[in-house]
């Protein structure tokens, strides 16, 4: 078709199409442009038609086809102007005012980490929905969505009444105890800090979201998400949903307060027992004569009275409770429990020697917490130390290098070591297996008489536990128990044989009252 008819045919059917478009939109305006775009496509395709009977069919055919698209792209654009204008239309509803303001920033700081980040984005630093598609991934249908529904949460939050827990302005405190394979992975994920204690705290007998923590503890959400996130990667915090739960048992002051009223006989009866037996029984155990066995009577007391209650308390570990130890987080099998307030006045290391010779030798402390003499720590994560001691034990350092010169130096800073003109001895007793294995043989009995007295300890734990335990935890209880004669068996008994004097911390200046050595030979 030449350009001339083209023309004219256009020219000769611009006024129907106008008609046609007029009928079909709600302003003038957009029937022109509905009515431009129409004959525009015409144009574009008149020059390929050659019947003109089929001029007017095809016409009403472009027709339909471009009104289609045209009103397809007009409600597209029309919801996207109707979300953008709720966005906005939401905070100019804000009043210019602290109130208002302050009750804005209170819901922002309760708003969980997804909703939080596009509002953001989009109201405060005025991104465009496709630039945080692209800052965060996602798509453009999805940050209108979200948007919507942070302008639904901030509305409906800032029209509630907001009630801080008890924990916001009176914190509680949580040590986190581990006993089992490994080193403890998890004491610095509360160690010092409050936010993750009480976060544990507020989800012990509650599954509560993001926000009801933040509002239980009174710390603003943002500060929060960190710590839920390595608490749930560590396995003492379990995500279900958008609800957080306490993956641990925790002991209480009331649990604590329980459980000492209840035992105090118990316990009472475990200090006398084994101060009367040790007094009975120490011309016999000196008489064995291994080293440092003329150390005086309350380093004597001390040495034996650990060796009592760390024998009953690995003889505890027998106990039965129909199950094996459950795997940490960490892949080790462990125990991992929660306490409000520790009263350990001990705690059991024992370090073994490393090396050709000294292998099979072993270093054993139980660290008196509330007034140390020498402790683990000394030793611990230091192997060149922890051979030298043993071999000086042996009496295998003859020449020391300068190197070991140094370490001799700090062993006898720490007490562990005395230079008795130029002689080197050392400060704690040294016993062979052999004569390990007879004081223990002496022992036998008080042992055997504490852990049957450490069986009924351990029923009346369970029997309480049961009480301050939530229902999901209820697999967990005769574990921690058991977990807990530690400090009911050994802490508490060797407590009040301190209280009751038969124990003294005016330590002998020479000697070393928690700690020996278990060599692999006869002296």
């Amino acid at each position: 078709m030449e350009k001339h008819e083209i023309d004219s045919k256009i020219a000769e059917v611009s006024k129907s199409i106008l008609s046609y478009c007029m009928t079909r939109t709600s302003t003038q305006h957009e029937a022109e442009d509905l009515a431009q775009d129409i004959l525009l496509q015409l144009i574009k395709s008149l020059p390929n038609i050659r019947d003109d009977q089929a001029i007017y069919k095809f016409m009403w055919s472009v027709a339909g086809n471009v009104y289609s698209s045209w009103y397809r792209r007009k409600i597209k654009i029309k919801e996207c102007e109707l979300i953008e204008e709720s966005y906005y239309g939401y905070f100019d509803d804000i009043k210019d005012d602290h109130t208002e303001i302050d009750l804005l920033r209170r819901e922002l700081s309760l708003m969980s980490e997804k909703y939080r980040k596009v509002t953001i984005l989009y109201y405060l630093e005025n991104k465009s929905c496709l630039e945080i598609s692209q800052k965060l991934s996602i798509s453009e249908s999805m940050v209108k969505y979200l948007l919507f529904k942070a302008r639904k949460i901030l509305k409906e939050g800032m029209n509630m009444n907001r009630n801080y827990g008890e924990q916001s302005y009176n914190p509680k405190q949580l040590s986190l105890m581990y006993m089992g394979e490994g080193p403890n992975r998890f004491w610095q994920l509360l160690d010092s800090k409050a936010i993750p204690q009480n976060i544990l705290w507020a989800c012990y007998n509650d599954d509560l979201t993001g926000e009801e923590i933040s509002l239980q503890i009174g710390v603003a959400l943002p500060y929060l998400e960190s710590e839920l996130y390595t608490l749930v990667n560590a396995g003492i915090l379990l995500k279900r949903g958008n609800r957080y739960t306490t993956n641990i048992v925790i002991m209480s002051k009331d649990f604590s307060r329980e459980v000492s009223s209840k035992l105090a006989d118990i316990q009472d009866k475990i200090a006398d027992s084994i101060n009367h037996f040790l007094v009975a029984h120490e011309s016999d155990i000196r008489s064995i004569g291994f080293y440092g066995c003329n150390m005086s009577h309350n380093t004597y007391m001390w040495q034996m009275m650990c060796m009592v209650l760390a024998s009953t308390f690995k003889k505890c570990q027998e106990i039965d409770l129909g199950g094996e130890t459950p795997i940490t987080a960490f892949g080790e099998r462990a125990y991992v429990w929660g306490e409000e307030e520790c009263k350990n006045a001990f705690n059991i290391c024992q370090i073994q020697g490393g090396g050709v010779e000294i292998e099979d030798c072993m270093l054993y402390f139980m660290d008196w917490i509330e007034n140390p003499k020498g402790t683990h720590h000394d030793f611990y994560n230091d192997r060149k130390l922890v051979n030298l001691f043993i071999r000086l034990a042996k009496g295998q350092v003859k020449d020391p290098n300068e190197y070991e010169k140094e370490m001799i130096v700090t062993l006898i800073k720490r007490g562990y070591v005395l230079n008795k003109n130029g002689e080197l001895a050392i400060t704690v007793p040294v016993y062979t297996q052999k004569q390990i294995d007879k004081v223990i043989k002496i022992l036998d009995p008080i042992i055997e008489e504490t852990y049957q007295l450490s069986q009924e300890i351990f029923s009346v734990i369970c029997s309480i536990l049961k009480n301050h335990t939530p229902i999901h935890l209820k697999q967990s209880i005769k574990g921690i128990a058991r977990m807990r004669l530690f400090s009911e068996v050994v802490s508490a008994p060797a407590h009040i044989m301190h209280c009751k004097d038969y124990i003294k911390t005016n330590w002998s200046a020479n000697e070393m009252p928690t700690t020996y050595i278990v060599i692999d030979e006869t002296m």
